[in-house]
């Protein structure tokens, strides 16, 4: 079957992701959809995956640690939860309307908005953005020692997949 714009093919491999770009996505139809791989801080008193600085990036670019943070839930895990540690954590992005708590992903949102009527579209589209937010369900968590370097290896392989298609 062919892809067409208004279907989104799920991500059947964990898609290195920065908490960043989770927990900042501006609107959340448009969010990662299928499973991820994200490394942070894994929150001491909560259930919430914290970032980390990237040395790699110019300074006027780095946010602080903690900056930025993404839910977790639990409900499929069954290992040790290694709070205040640097985790590699694999799972899938999914969404949580936040007056509901109707669990949806991203490409059901999308479905679900691309068949509105056209008039209404527009403002359904922007209560989105403030009434999904992200979240991973989590399948692993991995303790890792150099969690930066990771993150910057991750981003250097991006940057070379994306290099190569450009090539193309």
């Amino acid at each position: 079957m062919e892809e067409t714009e208004c279907e989104s093919t799920y991500c059947e491999y964990y898609k290195p992701l920065l908490v960043e770009e989770i927990a900042l996505v501006e609107y959340p139809a448009h969010a990662h959809f299928g499973k991820c791989l994200v490394i942070g801080t894994l929150a001491c008193t909560s259930n919430r995956l914290e970032s980390l600085s990237v040395p790699a990036f110019p300074t006027d670019m780095q946010l602080p640690d903690g900056a930025c943070s993404v839910e977790l839930c639990f409900i499929n895990f069954f290992g040790f939860i290694p709070r205040g540690k640097h985790v590699e954590i694999t799972g899938i992005l999914k969404l949580r309307h936040t007056d509901t708590e109707h669990v949806t992903d991203a490409a059901n949102l999308r479905s679900t908005l691309l068949c509105l009527d056209t008039t209404v579209i527009k403002e359904e589209y922007e209560e989105t953005c403030t009434r999904y937010k992200p979240f991973i369900e989590v399948d692993h968590i991995r303790i890792i020692s150099h969690a930066r370097e990771l993150i910057t290896c991750n981003l250097e392989i991006r940057k070379l997949y994306l290099l190569s298609q450009n090539e193309r």
